[in-house]
């Protein structure tokens, strides 16, 4: 096999393709600004109700799953617009299917959440 040496230039400019592509997609998509408000809010809340180490990584996985299903979501939207514009009942359906996974994301995430909220939420009462 072929391996190439590591390229620390080529993996800083990655980075940087990486976080032009995260800025655009929330500058662009709706549904992505709405969820990283969403993320924040719940980010800050959890560290008030002081949220114990595991609560928060249950907490930021169940966030992150979400926004990185959103951003597969847009990315296949957007080849799709564009490798084939007009409509057809198979993109429909891709498009449809991948918009349902970020809704069960967005779901199991809401329910996730909750079971950790509910009870820092019920000391504060």
């Amino acid at each position: 096999m072929n391996y190439q040496k590591f390229n620390f230039k080529k993996f800083i400019k990655s980075f940087h393709y990486a976080s032009q592509g995260i800025i655009n997609l929330f500058k662009t998509e709706q549904n992505a600004r709405f969820h990283i408000i969403v993320a924040v809010i719940l980010g800050i809340s959890a560290y008030f109700l002081k949220f114990t180490r595991l609560e928060a990584i249950i907490l930021f996985f169940a966030i992150i799953s979400v926004l990185s299903i959103e951003i597969i979501n847009t990315a296949i939207e957007r080849l799709i617009d564009v490798v084939h514009p007009e409509n057809h009942g198979t993109i429909e359906f891709v498009k449809d299917a991948m918009a349902g996974a970020v809704l069960i994301a967005s779901i199991i995430a809401v329910v996730v959440g909750f079971l950790l909220f509910y009870p820092h939420i019920l000391d504060l009462l």
